[in-house]
């Protein structure tokens, strides 16, 4: 009965990771100059953004499904750690409002990331028992995850002209641009929710 719309409601996670890239690409890395700071800056990034347009292939089962997600959103989690300490490390940008436009940056991933903690443990504490009442709490799990995909605060990462022009030449830049547009386009979709018929119908 809702199958398809849980399924359709957690797809969504790709969609967010389009967002961050483009984001990502228009803000930047990490030097002495600003081409160097933004290539460093978006190479900081692409770790997390390769990781969550990875996510596992449907389970065998609604427990085995869960389990890839949950494997999916810690992968997801750890990676993004990595980009926030080498992000720290990086500290401000080259340019008028460097500070700022660094920690608006970082701030913007911590909500991610919390988004996809809070999500793993919504999820390992989900009852695998019941197929039906899983394809609707794994949703309800994962909607933060969701939900991200038009947060402003993604939005509030307004775009420096210098690194937006460094942008343009960073291969790192360039290579989360490639990434946001096949997430845009599903070649990376998000794990899939076990459907109704996993669990009552097809009598096997």
């Amino acid at each position: 009965m809702g199958a398809g719309q849980g399924a359709g409601g957690r797809v969504r996670v790709s969609g967010v990771v389009a967002v961050l890239a483009l984001a990502v690409a228009g803000c930047g890395g990490s030097g002495p100059t600003a081409e160097r700071w933004t290539d460093q800056m978006c190479g900081a990034v692409l770790p997390f953004v390769r990781t969550a347009t990875t996510p596992p292939p449907p389970g065998a089962d609604p427990a085995a499904t869960s389990r890839g997600i949950s494997d999916y959103l810690g992968r997801s989690t750890t990676a993004l750690d990595g980009t926030l300490e080498t992000l720290q490390r990086l500290g401000a940008a080259p340019v008028d409002d460097g500070e700022a436009v660094g920690t608006r940056l970082r701030d913007s991933l911590t909500e991610i990331r919390t988004a996809f903690a809070t999500a793993k443990t919504r999820v390992d504490a989900l009852d695998t028992n019941d197929p039906a009442a899983l394809q609707q709490e794994l949703t309800e799990a994962l909607a933060p995850v969701s939900r991200l995909q038009t947060d402003s605060a993604l939005a509030g990462l307004t775009s420096d002209p210098e690194l937006s022009t460094a942008s343009q030449s960073s291969a790192n830049c360039g290579q989360l641009g490639e990434v946001s547009r096949a997430a845009s386009s599903g070649a990376s979709p998000a794990p899939a929710a076990p459907g109704a018929a996993d669990g009552e119908g097809g009598g096997s």
